[in-house]
């Protein structure tokens, strides 16, 4: 996964293996939106699915998830954690809203933003909680087909 690679000017160089989560490939840009449309507040759990998605597909998810704790800055792996970090903190920002990107700026990593944003954002809202459920009570198939009825039914649910 990480290994030394050779010796310039006394210094051990140190590279991570493609697979590693730290890696950074060459074509990633901090200035990817990883999904189309900015997060504005509203339609947190797709948005919240597609983000996960798009951060497992990178192999980053561990990032936010705490599966990939960040190393101590003394070691070799702490400046790949570090441009990581800052890659994923990047995309998160990117797919927000200004205003909601405001709010997370000054967090330090990348878990701090995805924690910051899940508790916000996240949280069931009692009163909106018994909208949906009296809308779910209210719905009939009519003259939907089946899909469409499904598919409207499966919205509310999630």
């Amino acid at each position: 996964m990480g290994s030394p690679s050779s010796v310039t000017d006394g210094f051990v160089e140190f590279s991570l293996d493609s697979a590693h989560p730290f890696y950074v490939h060459s074509s990633d840009s901090p200035s990817s939106q990883l999904v189309a449309i900015p997060f504005n507040g509203t339609g947190f759990v797709h948005r919240r699915s597609s983000m996960l998605t798009s951060l497992s597909a990178k192999n980053k998810l561990g990032l936010v998830t705490g599966k990939v704790p960040q190393p101590s800055p003394n070691s070799p792996y702490y400046p790949y954690w570090e441009r990581c970090n800052d890659m994923v903190k990047a995309w998160i920002t990117n797919s927000l809203t200004r205003e909601i990107a405001g709010s997370v700026m000054c967090l330090n990593t990348a878990r701090e933003v995805w924690s910051d944003i899940n508790e916000k954002f996240g949280q069931s809202n009692g009163s909106k909680y018994i909208q949906i459920q009296r809308k779910i009570s209210s719905n009939s198939q009519g003259s939907s087909d089946i899909a469409t009825y499904f598919t409207r039914m499966r919205a509310l649910w999630d």
